[in-house]
Order: C-alpha cells, then structure tokens, then sequence
C-alpha cells in the first residue's frame, strides 16, 4: 500500500487552470462598460476584482484606484484659474477622456479572447 504524501508538497505538479477574469462572453462588455459609464469614479472595480483572482498584479489595482480617487477629488474640488479658465478645462478634459479610454481598453484585454476555430 503506497505511503501518503503531503498534498503541498507535490501541488505544483499539478494542472491548475489560469484564472479568468470573464466567465462568460458577455462579461467582457458589461466589466468595459463600467468606466465609461460612471465616468471613471468607477474605473479601479474591475482591477480589484481582477486583482483579487490573480489576474493583474496588485499595483496595477492600485493605479486604477489612485486614477479613480484622483478624479473624484477634482469632481469635488471643481478647480478653476481665473487667468486662463479654458485650458485648465480642456486639459482636465481630455486626460480624464485618456483615462477611460485606457481603462476601457484594459479590461477588454484582461482576459485573451478565445479564437474560434474554422
């Protein structure tokens, strides 16, 4: 009768599959969805569940979060320059476009799509 091992002691010899991020196709479009749609406050959930199985490292949960917190500061803050008015806003408004666009395209790609065979 063959002696019992320590399960951890041979875990890695074991198929263990790559965590996904979307476990179904729909997902992907709903998770992508979500910056666009909260206007970025909301851009750091998919990173954390991401992070929280295994799929990006933690720093990178914690860029989207800063990114995040840094937007809902100045949504707050509301800051103007008297001076020059129009550039502040059309700088504010096109980095917080890059913002989301980024993170949109981020999420799409947290997962590789499936090719469908021909």
């Amino acid at each position: 009768m063959p002696a019992h091992t320590d399960p951890a002691a041979t875990a890695h010899l074991t198929y263990a599959p790559r965590p996904r991020m979307f476990r179904a196709p729909w997902q992907r479009w709903a998770w992508a969805a979500l910056p666009l749609g909260s206007i970025s406050v909301l851009a750091f959930v998919p990173f954390v569940v991401a992070w929280r199985r295994r799929i990006v490292p933690a720093w990178v949960a914690g860029l989207y979060v800063l990114g995040s917190a840094f937007w809902v500061a100045l949504a707050i803050i509301q800051p103007t320059d008297q001076d020059q008015p129009h550039d502040d806003h059309v700088l504010l408004t096109w980095t917080l476009r890059a913002f989301i666009a980024v993170a949109t395209v981020h999420i799409l790609l947290l997962d590789p799509i499936k090719r469908q065979a021909k």
